[in-house]
């Protein structure tokens, strides 16, 4: 049986040591290169410690450097402010080598010291990229170019992990906390002090963030690097198309195949597909006191969609969904079936639950903005119908979309996020629906789904070494999930973004799929 997974493969380049160096280019931008890149939501915070979305992340990856980083547009992890890393062979010590010379905007430079403060801060804030590292026991830094993480339990992906830790300035954490805020968090909530490409140059609130380049950074900067990047901030998705036609944006993130066709139908842009490691995920909200607080109910609704017309939907660029772990993620054997509609079977379920003839009305809440959103609440609306269901479709913007899913009083009975694998680790997408990623506690669980056995099992996939075994305990984990029906998993669709046709760049499939390290992007 032929079994190349994602897992089989990051698993095996963790349990070597990197030590591959990244060759710095030889040549300086001496003209400013300017890339405009448009996003629909902005982010909240500066705070690398927060950033777990992605209007914050296309910040964070841009000031930040982490000690090791994703290859550009893929999963493969490659050094950065790490030059080699080795993982004993029970997966529980994992030891990183600093590179010598590094410099931070406000002019301290690298140690193993900084690499604890970081982790210290991520962890006392304990927000967003903080659940990645929940298995972390202890930091120790023997010298200061050397540290080493030790887990509580074994895992095999936590090098994987470690592009997610932006590493701050310990000087700026030192020189801006206060008896009340001992790691600074409103300093940097404006304000950055990484040691990546980019400096922070303005916010103007609601509009854009400016950056420029850092002349102190580690590696030179290629000829066509963007020397200047402006992240702007446009809900209206249709001006962000237009502005892109006129030659003022270069780059947009996260919008739909429509819109981006219509984009690349103008003269000087083009359309950028990749594959995508996420799920279009319809969460159930199972603290509503309704209809939906019944899985034969969720069952039933999940079984009425035309999953067929929302593929049809994306015109080639999406695959068929088998359930919450992402297309290309791992490969089962055998599969999980694709979802398919049967009405038959929907109202044999609805009969059974006490709803024959349906009489309810469901609220569905998706993203003002994302075209796919809003053409599944239409598609499920027309999909019910025959059943009896009503839906009144609510459509915001992203800050309020959390807000009201973050309370499960005003959560809607169905909502819909996009959930991506932020690590080569298949579990970092299952995670969402653990007790511990609930909305209410900042997660992304918007089912507020709780299984304590899930929960235990996601917590040593981990850290399994034998590749069968793992694999099994990933099948159960994901049928434990559909069983309950905890959401309607829709086609997968691919990266699928309009692009100024005079650069070459990488959408980041594993770093919440509409962001850009500007850094590796080239104008022509």
């Amino acid at each position: 049986m032929r079994n190349r997974t994602l897992i089989t493969a990051v698993a095996a380049v963790f349990a070597l040591v990197g030590c591959t160096q990244v060759t710095p280019p030889t040549v300086r931008e001496s003209r400013t290169v300017s890339a405009v890149f448009s996003n629909i939501a902005e982010t909240k915070s500066l705070d690398p410690h927060l950033a777990f979305a992605s209007e914050s992340v296309l910040f964070v990856r841009q000031a930040y450097d982490s000690l090791l980083e994703y290859k550009p547009g893929g999963t493969e992890i490659r050094p950065a402010l790490a030059t080699k890393w080795e993982s004993a062979a029970d997966a529980k010590t994992h030891t990183i080598t600093l590179r010598s010379g590094v410099q931070f905007h406000d002019g301290s430079t690298l140690d193993s010291a900084v690499v604890k403060a970081s982790v210290d801060r991520l962890r006392e804030i304990n927000q967003g990229p903080a659940t990645l590292f929940g298995n972390l026991d202890t930091v120790e830094t023997p010298t200061a170019d050397t540290v080493v993480f030790k887990l509580k339990n074994a895992d095999a992906f936590f090098p994987g992990m470690l592009p997610k830790l932006p590493i701050v300035s310990k000087k700026a954490i030192d020189e801006h906390k206060t008896a009340d805020d001992p790691w600074a968090k409103e300093w940097f909530t404006g304000n950055e002090a990484g040691s990546g490409p980019y400096t922070l140059g303005t916010w103007e609130r609601g509009k854009a963030i400016t950056l420029n380049a850092f002349e102190g950074y580690w590696q030179k900067f290629e000829d066509g690097t963007p020397t200047k990047v402006t992240l702007r901030t446009d809900p209206d998705v249709t001006t962000a198309v237009q502005l892109m036609c006129q030659g003022q944006v270069d780059m947009i993130g996260g919008i739909g195949t429509d819109q981006t066709d219509q984009a690349a139908a103008c003269a000087d842009v083009k359309a950028v597909q990749q594959p995508k490691l996420g799920v279009n995920t319809v969460f159930f909200n199972l603290k509503a006191k309704g209809p939906v607080s019944d899985v034969r109910v969720r069952k039933a609704i999940a079984l009425a969609v035309d999953y067929k017309a929302y593929l049809e939907y994306f015109k080639g660029r999406a695959q068929e969904a088998r359930g919450p772990l992402p297309p290309g993620a791992v490969e089962f054997e055998p599969p999980f079936p694709a979802f398919a509609q049967n009405l038959d079977e929907a109202k044999r379920l609805l009969a059974d639950a006490g709803y024959p003839d349906g009489g309810f009305t469901l609220s569905y809440l998706g993203l003002k903005g994302l075209a796919w959103e809003e053409f599944f609440g239409t598609l499920l609306e027309q999909n019910l119908k025959p059943l009896g269901i009503k839906v009144k479709q609510t459509l915001v913007g992203w800050p309020q979309m959390v807000s009201m899913q973050g309370d499960p009083k005003t959560a809607h009975d169905l909502s819909f996020l996009v959930l991506n694998m932020v690590t080569p680790d298949p579990t970092s997408i299952l995670r969402n629906y653990t007790t511990a990623a609930r909305a209410d506690k900042g997660g992304m669980n918007w089912a507020y789904y709780s299984n304590s056995g899930l929960d235990e099992r996601l917590g040593q996939i981990s850290g399994i070494l034998d590749e069968t075994q793992r694999l099994n305990e990933l099948r159960e984990a994901q049928q434990s999930i559909i069983d309950d029906q905890v959401a309607i998993w829709l086609p997968s669709s691919n990266i699928y973004q309009p692009v100024a046709k005079k650069w070459e760049v990488s959408y980041e499939p594993i770093d919440f799929v509409v962001m850009v390290r500007f850094f590796y992007a080239r104008e022509s």
